[in-house]
């Protein structure tokens, strides 16, 4: 591990940034969600597009689990089939370029099962990646990592922000959004190229292979053992459907402010700058006291963002609004990736990690379908104070409930 760490560390970074590059071209919470705003008038179907991606990137990491916890060698099974997460892209951008004309359906079906399938894929190969950083990346330095992974991600998303400014004043709708997503399709072909340049080490950790029937019936009893990492769960379910607002933040700014698609672009900008600026430092911290704080924090990220969308009166408010709720979304992503590796012995850090993601598959589903309901019921207002109260709870579980796994010895039978 230790002679090819600075090799494997910087080819990771770098295989973060191009991805989160190509992903600032369509960002979800502007310009996927303008995008959709265009497709359809319901609150609810725009919802369904984040909820599908999320549910699709959730249930298939316990499908794959255990067959990644059988894997020796991660690395050629894994990029044969991370292809999948990233053509999906070159599919939406074909479409708005070939079809400006299709009608709004259309459009909303092609959008809905690009990415879905996109995330789909991501989800099929999230156990065997994590597997392979655990194996490549060792503990003291996994935040530092991921840390600097976002904050590249974000330099180099800001980049990709201010060319997506030039694209929506220099095109009309839809081009601009079809040129959008095929630059999101040609980085991520490249982030996928460099992904090849990881050297996995020759030895083989690998984990006795169990049949179907009796992998599956252990995992109940996984979760009634570890106490601690089924309370771990149930904090962090109730955090996901704090997070129902994230979908509608654009939309409503477009409703309340008049806002351009120019501008939204600009409140990607916001978003990725205070991501470059903060996670290096959040990582290192979560390095020093643990991950445990870090997802503790970024629920409380969350709660200032939608405080300040219901009190914001002017639309320069929505600047904070972005850049809080993106640092949320980093930090959150930062410490739910690394926590995971740190409950229950390493063999079975798939499974531990798989078993966390899908028990979110349901409330990723619901969370944007509920939001969207009850702003078709309620308004925006009353959907970000229901989202308020329930991340102040999630976070409040998170740290009466939980014990920080760094910090405890793990005597958990092996699956």
């Amino acid at each position: 591990m230790e002679k090819n760490l600075a090799w494997n560390f910087v080819v990771n970074v770098m295989v973060s940034g191009l991805f989160q590059l190509s992903m600032s071209f369509i960002y979800a919470s502007t310009v996927v969600s303008l995008y959709t705003s265009y497709l359809t008038d319901s609150a609810v179907l725009i919802g369904l597009v984040p909820a599908l991606q999320n549910a699709m990137f959730f249930v298939p990491q316990l499908l794959l689990a255990r067959h990644a916890q059988s894997l020796g060698r991660i690395k050629p099974w894994f990029v044969r089939w991370n292809l999948l997460e990233r053509l999906p892209y070159g599919l939406v951008a074909l479409t708005i370029l070939a079809w400006p004309d299709a009608p709004r359906g259309v459009s909303y079906a092609v959008l809905l099962l690009s990415l879905s399938i996109a995330m789909g894929g991501g989800g099929m190969t999230n156990p065997a990646w994590k597997k392979m950083i655990a194996k490549i990346v060792p503990l003291r330095r996994r935040g530092l990592l991921f840390g600097m992974s976002n904050a590249v991600g974000g330099l180099m998303g800001v980049g990709g922000a201010a060319l997506s400014q030039q694209i929506f004043r220099r095109w009309e709708y839809p081009f601009t959004y079809g040129v959008s997503f095929l630059l999101c399709f040609l980085i991520q072909l490249v982030s996928w190229g460099v992904m090849n340049l990881n050297r996995e080490p020759a030895v083989e950790i690998k984990t006795p292979s169990v049949g179907a029937k009796e992998y599956w019936g252990r995992l109940p009893g996984l979760i009634r053992q570890d106490r601690n990492f089924a309370r771990f769960l149930v904090a962090r379910i109730i955090a996901t459907f704090g997070t129902m607002g994230a979908s509608f933040y654009v939309v409503y700014a477009r409703e309340a402010f008049a806002i351009t698609d120019t501008f939204a672009a600009s409140l990607t900008m916001a978003a990725l700058i205070a991501q470059t600026v903060s996670t290096p430092l959040l990582g290192l911290l979560a390095d020093r006291v643990g991950h445990k704080l870090l997802m503790e924090l970024s629920g409380l990220f969350l709660v200032a963002a939608l405080v300040i969308a219901v009190i914001s009166p002017s639309v320069a408010w929505l600047y904070a609004v972005f850049a809080l709720a993106n640092l949320s979304l980093s930090s959150g992503m930062i410490a739910g990736i690394a926590i995971t590796m740190e409950f229950g012995p390493p063999a079975e850090m798939p499974t531990y990690s798989a078993l966390a993601s899908t028990v979110q598959a349901l409330p990723v589903l619901l969370a944007p379908l509920v939001g969207g309901w009850l702003v078709d019921l309620t308004g925006y207002r009353a959907m970000f104070y229901i989202a308020i109260g329930l991340s102040l709870a999630g976070v409040g579980y998170m740290h009466w409930a939980v014990r920080d796994p760094r910090h405890e010895d793990q005597v958990i039978v092996p699956l």
